[in-house]
């Protein structure tokens, strides 16, 4: 029989051991480190008393991270071992969080190409809501003059995803960039760092051409950055820009959302 306990209640040894079970041939790389992986989850408030391992027989063979703060909640991840899939394991870690989501919009995400996965969640009532990017490549030439102005952000946006809300991202700057001679402006939340620009949220005004955007970047960094998407929620049109302009797409996810 399958036994749910909180990660409060066995040790940090046993929990690393489901999780690399269980992502041992997943579609990307996720083996983690002890220390790594128990980083994270103070970092995006992932809960160790509503998060749970599952175990048959005393060995750990799935988990589900959780975290919930006033009407939000949101899984850092769920898994299973190989041998036990199938096996309803997932469904009950599920219905674990689902207990726990009560009265709150539940988000996650799902790699585009795990088909399984993505069947699993709409089979629990989740709706797929935008589709998040892992882009990067140049600015191109510092042709555009751009003004830079500062703004604000609401926190919770729908459309944003839980790991890339402000409360995340406190080191990252949030402003809206005018280019000159009527050609647009554009929005961005984005740190700097040794290897270019970090963007967590890049939105093009209506009318407003990619190719200008990032000339007026190079022209208020430097040509010479560049500019990396990290989990940024874009529309297929943009998304398309991105790659016209020579980006590389290392992955995308769905954003997936349910009103427990």
């Amino acid at each position: 029989m399958i036994e749910l306990k909180k990660f409060t209640e066995v040790s940090r040894e046993q929990v690393m051991q489901a999780w690399n079970v269980s992502f041992a041939d997943y579609v990307v790389e996720m083996m983690l480190t002890e220390e790594a992986f128990f980083a994270r989850m103070d970092e995006f408030l992932l809960d160790p008393n509503l998060s749970c391992l599952a175990l048959f027989e005393g060995q750990p063979v799935g988990f589900s991270l959780f975290a919930r703060e006033g009407n939000y909640s949101w899984c850092g991840g769920i898994g299973v071992a190989p041998e036990f899939r199938g096996k309803k394991v997932a469904d009950l870690l599920m219905n674990d969080m689902l207990q726990k989501a009560a009265g709150t919009q539940f988000k996650l995400e799902v790699i585009t190409a795990n088909g399984r996965a993505i069947h699993f969640y709409q089979k629990h009532q989740f709706d797929i809501i935008n589709e998040l990017y892992f882009l990067d490549g140049p600015l191109g030439k510092a042709s555009e003059i751009v003004i830079e102005q500062p703004e604000t952000e609401a926190e919770n946006d729908l459309l944003t995803p839980w790991q890339n809300q402000p409360r995340f991202k406190k080191e990252e700057t949030v402003s809206r960039f005018i280019l000159e001679e009527g050609k647009g402006s554009f929005h961005l939340r984005y740190a700097l760092s040794d290897r270019g620009i970090e963007v967590s949220k890049f939105e093009l005004r209506e009318g407003t051409i990619l190719q200008d955007a990032l000339a007026g970047l190079g022209f208020a960094f430097g040509a010479e950055k560049k500019l990396f998407l990290n989990n940024c929620a874009l529309d297929k049109p943009l998304a398309d820009a991105f790659l016209e302009a020579g980006f590389l797409k290392w992955i995308s996810q769905w954003q997936m959302v349910r009103n427990v």
